[in-house]
């Protein structure tokens, strides 16, 4: 991710501006798509799994502002009492473990994640729920800090609550932006206690660089989801999940 042609530079801004469009228009998934893609200009998956947290900052930034009149932080703070719980293991698997179990992992739960609407079917929302948010929190920490991917437990959390599409969207992003922050601070803070650096300055700016790329697919974003009907919305959310956690499963398995 450090050294790049010119054409992996143009395909990197592209990617950066295609993972944004998504997270605008379905809530999440700018790290799903960064991670597919990113290890396919030679990043390893804990460049991948940084840099992608620093690049995401001003999507989240923007997307939050847009929908900030449906932020209640009530809502959203059981979940983020458990995202420090599982961010050690995150931080364990994303530092000593073996990248076939991260993307095993990754890939399960982005399936489950995109089944479980269907599975419901058209029944009522879910009560939201103390436990089963702390739960989602705990999941979230760990897939974040091993992947910079903590959005699918939240995501199922949310979407079973069946909130309203601008709901959904502002819990999401107070999550989002809550995390990516404490991720951000963990990181650094980790440095001395592992003895690994993952957080380098080298990344930290080369990810910023692409901070333009990232804001214009984030306008473009917000406008297609302005437009988008809450069906359609699950269903652009389900889609990708799946086909996502499928390439997951395959690279873990030695597929492509």
């Amino acid at each position: 991710m450090l050294a790049m042609s010119a054409p992996e530079v143009l395909v990197m801004a592209c990617s950066c501006m295609l993972a944004a469009i998504v997270q605008c228009v379905s809530g999440f998934g700018f790290a799903v798509i960064m991670v597919a893609l990113l290890p396919l200009l030679g990043a390893t998956i804990q460049d991948a799994a940084v840099g992608i947290t620093v690049l995401v900052v001003p999507n989240v930034a923007i997307a939050l502002w847009r929908v900030r009149r449906e932020v209640r932080p009530g809502r959203v703070a059981w979940l983020l009492a458990g995202v420090p719980a599982g961010t050690p293991v995150g931080l364990y698997l994303l530092a000593f473990g073996p990248e076939w179990l991260l993307r095993s992992i990754l890939g399960l739960v982005l399936i489950l994640a995109a089944g479980e609407p269907f599975l419901r079917g058209d029944g009522g929302p879910s009560r939201e729920s103390r436990a089963w948010a702390f739960v989602a929190g705990v999941a979230s920490g760990a897939l974040g800090a091993a992947l910079s991917t903590g959005g699918p437990p939240v995501v199922l959390y949310f979407y079973r609550c069946r909130l309203g599409k601008e709901a959904t969207k502002a819990a999401l992003m107070l999550v989002f932006a809550a995390t990516v922050s404490w991720r951000l601070v963990v990181y650094v803070a980790q440095a001395p206690i592992t003895g690994k650096a993952l957080l380098t300055p080298q990344l930290g700016l080369m990810a910023m660089a692409y901070w333009p790329a990232v804001v214009a697919g984030t306008l473009l974003g917000e406008q297609a989801f302005a437009s988008l009907s809450p069906a359609g919305f699950r269903r652009a959310v389900a889609a990708m999940l799946a086909g996502c956690g499928v390439y997951q499963l395959g690279r873990a398995a030695g597929a492509w």
